[in-house]
């Protein structure tokens, strides 16, 4: 082991007699230096760019972890919404309007308890009554004539309530909308 790192040494470095012998010596010298120094850049530049490559991966998967709990809840809704599709259904109903105040009270709670928890977990419910139409959150099931400007392309019904987290629309709103005919 002593040989091999004795000739490690010797094949590295330049006795002092060699240097003192000629230009030859020193100008080996040299280019045994810059091709260090190219090394070690070399080096650097890789440990930059692999530390450069782990902060990305980092925000790559912070931004996946929160993209992916986001559809876990718009997954969720989307379980969700025909039943409450149907509460919106009974509680237009002539059965549901006949029934009793207590019977009304009861399904009316169950319906609100549905939307609030909901709306706990960040999905809101939009009904865009009177709002101007924006085909980015409402679907336009059927236009209504109107002489009135003011109301063109506003909304004049909401056949089906529309959902979302955020900016995210999970569901479109079902919608009328006014036109003006000129």
């Amino acid at each position: 082991m002593v040989d091999s790192e004795d000739n490690v040494l010797d094949t590295e470095f330049e006795s002092e007699e060699e240097v003192e012998g000629g230009a030859a010596a020193v100008q080996k010298l040299r280019e045994k230096l810059k091709k260090a120094v190219e090394e070690k850049q070399e080096y650097l530049e890789g440990w930059q760019r692999s530390r450069a490559d782990f902060a990305n991966f980092k925000r790559e998967e912070a931004s996946l972890h929160s993209d992916r709990e986001e559809r876990i809840k718009a997954e969720f809704a989307e379980a969700v919404i025909p039943t409450l599709d149907s509460f919106e259904m009974a509680l237009g109903s002539k059965s549901f309007k006949e029934g009793s105040a207590e019977w009304q009270k009861g399904i009316s709670s169950l319906y609100q308890g549905l939307i609030n928890s909901l709306s706990q977990v960040g999905i809101k419910q939009f009904v865009p009554k009177g709002e101007k139409f924006d085909p980015y959150k409402h679907e336009a099931l059927r236009e209504v004539s109107t002489d009135d400007e003011s109301l063109d392309h506003t909304i004049e019904t909401v056949e089906r309530s529309g959902y979302s987290i955020g900016d995210r629309i999970i569901r479109p709103a079902q919608v009328s909308v006014f036109t003006h005919k000129k």
